[in-house]
């Protein structure tokens, strides 16, 4: 098969994979987007939870001081004050009285107090056995969990207990509440937990009300919701926020609403709770309520000490739901908020019993699965339409708008219809269709130019071919002066190969040697200048620019070397008399761009430092060297090893060029290289006995060239390091 015929089946095929991605593709993603939307909860999660805290913190909820809500805090004055942790029963009933006495219509203890009051009087008795007059004494005085007992008895007062996944202990308080449930079993939607830690049996018997504390923040430690409802070992429990709401309302019944699986138009789950006839509290179907957060607002917190001491106004906590818990460093449990505040883990009540007052809780709409499948059906018809009909930027334009309008319309409705709707998911689904569409359209593209730069690059080099698909606005006439490098070879005795050799052999030979060289000069980045029969012209720093490229000559040329070298000896094995390979290596600014007129154009550059180059390939055979290397290359390569073979004046000029000769490391380690450069330093002093050093060199080493060719030029009278190059 002919690479034409094999070109154009590689294109076809090509083709009709495109499009099969095209038509598989969209739909490949938009059910893998779907089944990650419906099956894989907890990845969506972490995506919504991220969409969510951006909105908080973009629209926050405003501080309303009008809410009927106040926080007796346990701080760091109190605790220096009173003393540490836990205060005696009788400070906290002193509390609760003072607050009821104040007008407070419930107090919500966010403490659990399941352990006898150390302080009391029968507990200190119990310490000293052996002093009855000091136990019949203090057997006079009230016991102090009877007095906080007493408190709770003559004040409304719900009590907080946490609750545990696995049970460790038997004792939970009494359900204060009475549950009724409309349309199914709330329990069945809600998660298990095997028990809690309730409080003294004296004091929950007491409470009003009993209500869960326990808060469940994301993996990433930030608390987003908190639930309203708990099922601790079958028997349902509110949480410590609904407790208070409930008992500020007088209400003693929660009407729990679910709706159903087969329920048309609701997604099944609990729906809310409603609190007498005119309070519904709307909830996610696992009961859980989405918190709208504010700031933390210092004005809500009252310290202990200053109530105690009687510092505030009466007026800050009448009528109000009074919350009593920890704020003191080391003392209260902290959280994050979606605002990254840390947080003191009563707020999280707080705010919740905020919410459920003004009826400001977030819910996610029911319509969001509809959504997200719409949005993907829709964008894959107008974006196979446009990409088909107009030209890709359009295609972006749609997907960016669409992108854009999800977020802007999950922005309008968190503020104003208090509505989570997730917009980073829809987006990411969205902009990865757009992706898979434009795969199959870039691959033929990719594959079309591809097919293009190969069949170019039999021509020119592929790092002109690049250069110019990428700014084809170079591809005009015009020149620029830059610092180039140049790498010219010359294969010696050709012409006299061609004479004795058959065509088709010559050809081969011809084409595997250049190909070779060309080859190496593509790994070093290096633009293929012309071909000229037997020789080569590589430059570098052009078309791109190349801050390394006298490096990069002088690296190619090394390899080039390499190369010829290994190619002759092959072909003298097959009894072809293959010659040496002399290659020249200069740096200098030069003319480059494009010339030859409108007809036909040809990439090259202009200048005398490409002559220097083909000079300094030519006089190898003078010096009986491979490499010459100018100064000019040599000075922009740091790393050089090498030794000086003179400063020749070329042909046609007067200013002589200081020429080296490229060593490898173990060349340069040569005892006769360290003799040479002893010697030419005499030579370049013009010192008499350089003479004699080289002749020694000369007859010590035969087969260095180089020290042969200075031997015999200065016994014939020359001095110096300076030669007169008479020849081309």
């Amino acid at each position: 098969m002919s690479r034409d015929a094999l070109d154009t089946k590689q294109k076809r095929l090509a083709h009709y994979t495109a499009f099969l991605l095209r038509a598989l593709l969209p739909a490949v993603l938009i059910v893998a987007a779907l089944v990650v939307q419906f099956a894989d909860p907890q990845f969506r999660a972490r995506i919504r939870d991220n969409a969510f805290d951006q909105l908080q913190s973009f629209a926050p909820l405003p501080y309303r001081d009008e809410l009927p809500v106040r926080v007796i805090a346990i701080d760091d004055d109190s605790l220096a004050r009173i003393g540490q942790w836990p205060w005696p029963r009788t400070v906290l009933a002193d509390i609760i009285d003072r607050l009821t006495a104040m007008g407070a219509r419930v107090v919500a203890l966010d403490i659990v107090l399941s352990e006898p009051d150390r302080t009391s009087p029968e507990q200190v008795a119990a310490a000293w056995p052996k002093q009855p007059a000091l136990q019949a004494l203090l057997g006079q005085i009230p016991e102090h969990d009877k007095i906080l007992a007493a408190s709770f008895t003559r004040n409304k007062v719900a009590i907080g207990f946490p609750i545990e996944a696995v049970a460790s202990s038997s004792r939970l308080p009494p359900v204060k509440a009475r549950f009724l449930n409309f349309g199914g079993n709330a329990g069945d939607w809600l998660p298990h937990y095997g028990g809690g830690l309730a409080s003294l049996p004296l004091l929950t018997n007491a409470a009003s009300g009993s209500g869960a504390i326990s808060r469940e923040p994301g993996s990433d430690g930030v608390m987003r919701n908190m639930p309203l409802l708990y099922r601790v070992k079958n028997t349902l429990y509110p949480g410590l926020s609904l407790e208070a709401l409930r008992l500020f309302g007088g209400q003693d019944n929660l009407a729990l609403q679910v709706a159903k699986p087969e329920t048309t138009g609701q997604v099944p789950g609990i729906m809310g709770i409603g609190l007498g006839k005119d309070i519904f509290l709307p909830t996610a179907p696992d009961g859980q309520v989405w918190i709208h957060f504010r700031p933390l607002a210092t004005e809500r917190y009252v310290s202990a000490i200053d109530l105690l001491e009687g510092k505030i106004d009466p007026q800050r906590v009448k009528d109000h739901i009074v919350f009593v818990g920890a704020t003191a460093k080391g003392l209260g449990d902290t959280i994050y908020s979606p605002l990254d505040e840390l947080i003191p883990g009563i707020e999280g009540h707080v705010q919740l019993t905020e919410q459920l007052l003004t009826g400001e809780t977030l819910s996610r709409p029911a319509w969001e699965n509809d959504l997200l499948v719409a949005t993907l059906l829709g964008a894959w018809l107008l974006l196979g339409f446009m990409l088909h009909r107009y030209r890709p930027i359009w295609s972006v334009l749609l997907t960016v708008l669409v992108v854009a309008g999800l977020f802007l319309l999950s922005l309008w409705l968190f503020v104003s219809r208090h509505l989570l709707l997730d917009p980073s998911y829809p987006a990411l689904a969205v902009s990865s269709l757009f992706i898979v569409m434009m795969v199959p359209r870039y691959l033929r593209t990719e594959w079309e130019q591809r097919w293009i730069k190969k069949a170019f690059s039999r021509y020119v080099s592929p790092n002109r071919v690049k250069f110019l698909q990428e700014n084809p606005q170079q591809l005009e006439l015009g020149s620029v002066y830059r610092e180039c490098s140049f790498v010219m070879t010359d294969l010696e005795g050709f012409t006299p190969l061609m004479e004795k050799s058959a065509p088709n052999i010559l050809s081969d030979l011809l084409n595997e040697y250049l190909e070779g060289l060309i080859q190496v000069a593509f790994r070093h980045d290096g633009t293929l200048d012309r071909i000229v029969g037997d020789a080569v012209v590589v430059m570098f720093s052009a078309p791109l620019i190349q801050a390394d490229h006298a490096a990069r000559a002088l690296a190619c040329a090394l390899e080039m070397d390499a190369f010829a070298q290994e190619c002759s000896s092959r072909q003298q094995g097959r009894g072809i008399p293959f010659g040496k390979t002399r290659i020249g290596v200069n740096t200098g600014t030069v003319l480059i761009g494009n010339f030859g007129g409108k007809t036909m154009l040809d990439y090259r550059a202009l200048g005398d430092p490409i002559n220097t180059a083909a000079r300094l390939e030519s006089i190898n055979k003078q010096l009986g060297t491979r490499i010459c290397v100018s100064e000019a290359t040599v000075a922009q390569c740091p790393e050089f090893i090498g030794r000086p073979s003179g400063h020749l004046v070329l042909k046609g000029k007067t200013i002589a060029v200081a020429t080296f000769e490229p060593l490898t490391a173990e060349q340069a380690a040569q005892p006769h290289i360290a003799e040479y450069l002893a010697a030419y330093a005499l030579m370049e002093t013009e010192s008499p006995a350089a003479k004699e050093a080289f002749l020694d060199l000369a007859k010590k080493y035969p087969e260095d060239p180089l020290a042969v060719y200075h031997a015999k030029r200065l016994a014939a009278g020359e001095s110096g390091s300076r030669v007169v190059i008479t020849n081309k």
